[in-house]
């Protein structure tokens, strides 16, 4: 009932409104006509995205991420920025945004750059094999009351990211169990850094574990050698910062006191929110599902007016 009642009163918030007031900072993952990969991550089709990127720019121009923290009136401008470092944004998606004139920027995790399997791939195996139960038996970090949201209990910032990892790492080799790496579908070599006016490539941390949950050290750890990674590669480099999850959790004050050292002024969040231009260096993206962008804004602006 309530949510019936916001889509109705959603419909009469004009979009000149948020043009005025909002940047759309969206935000993707997986980019492809592949519908494996739908099921188990945040996915979007090329049609859709091609009826998205085109509904923005009615509205607002797109420019990279640096020139829109950069920019002195924010008024009418756009951002598209995409997380982990899917392959087929460059395989598939790189053809859209390049028809659209659409620049892009592209957070990677390095770890997987150099073989390592993503944690969270870790994660999903032990659900889709019906695992989970057995691992929680064998391991001293969760109990049995942890095994029904299993998939966001180990992203917990109670639950230290690394050691989860090693759980489960030693978990597969007692039970003698491998990951089939053939579906890997993260950057995992170079030739996804590409030199091309529209993408620009990010930090994202090393391995995407949750920085709120890891001690200072293993967080400036984590943040320094994707910094390093990307500073040896020809390519356009961001400056700005996605944190990995993106919640208000997934940080706190040693996250923030290291990212200012290292000279990261902007941090890309993933809240789900309109992005409002004020003096804050926290950025707030959202994840566009469908092809009716308009009502998913309008709902969104009108969240925002409530919280209020």
């Amino acid at each position: 009932m309530i949510e019936s009642v916001k889509n109705i009163l959603s419909s009469f918030v004009p979009m000149k409104l948020i043009t005025n007031n909002c940047n759309p900072i969206l935000l993707y993952h997986s980019l492809g006509n592949n519908s494996k990969f739908a099921e188990n991550i945040d996915h979007v089709g090329l049609e859709i995205l091609e009826t998205q990127l085109k509904n923005i720019q009615k509205y607002w121009k797109f420019v990279s991420i640096d020139e829109y923290v950069n920019a002195k009136s924010k008024k009418g401008l756009a951002s598209l920025t995409i997380d982990d470092g899917y392959k087929n944004v460059i395989d598939d998606a790189l053809e859209v945004f390049e028809n659209l004139n659409t620049p892009f920027t592209i957070f990677i995790n390095s770890s997987t750059i150099d073989g390592k399997i993503f944690w969270r791939d870790k994660v999903r195996y032990l659900i889709e094999n019906d695992l989970v139960q057995k691992f929680i038996n064998s391991s001293a970090l969760f109990t049995k009351n942890h095994s029904e949201r299993f998939y966001f209990i180990t992203k917990d910032p109670k639950f230290n990211s690394i050691q989860v990892e090693k759980d489960i790492d030693k978990f597969l080799l007692k039970e003698n169990l491998e990951i089939n790496l053939s579906h890997k579908i993260c950057f995992d070599n170079k030739e996804y850094f590409i030199e091309h006016p529209l993408v620009s490539y990010g930090n994202h941390t090393a391995s995407h574990y949750v920085l709120s949950s890891l001690s200072p050290q293993e967080q400036y750890h984590e943040i320094i050698e994707c910094k390093k990674f990307i500073n040896r590669l020809n390519i356009n480099k961001s400056n700005v910062f996605s944190m990995p999850f993106g919640g208000n959790q997934s940080f706190n004050r040693d996250t923030l006191s290291i990212l200012n050292d290292l000279n990261y002024k902007y941090i890309l969040k993933s809240t789900n929110n309109l992005n409002t231009p004020t003096l804050s260096n926290q950025i707030n993206r959202f994840m566009p599902k469908t092809g009716k962008l308009e009502q998913t804004m309008k709902k969104l602006y009108l969240k925002k007016i409530i919280k209020r």
